[in-house]
């Protein structure tokens, strides 16, 4: 029962959320995953200190953020659409 019941209704609910969070936990943590040891805001800022050119650096950094955050975003949209229209 709870293979075939309750767990494909509980998903249904879940999974949206989740994938929202997940989102929110990468926009508001650094992407040490993806980048190394150096938090990418604070490589943007080492760059500013070396190169003195702070107008090329962070919008650099906030195309980076921007890369890994809207495919998320998108995902998150897309399962919330489709397992929404599942629930009514």
């Amino acid at each position: 029962i709870l293979l075939r019941v309750v767990l494909p209704q509980a998903l249904r609910i879940a999974i949206p959320p989740t994938a929202g969070f997940l989102v929110q936990i990468v926009k508001g943590t650094s992407v040490a995953a993806i980048i190394g040891f150096v938090e990418l805001t604070r490589a943007g800022q080492l760059m500013v200190n070396v190169t003195f050119q702070p107008m090329i650096v962070y919008p650099v950094v906030a195309a980076l953020y921007f890369s890994v955050c809207w495919p998320l975003s998108l995902l998150a949209a897309r399962l919330e659409r489709r397992l929404g229209t599942a629930l009514r």
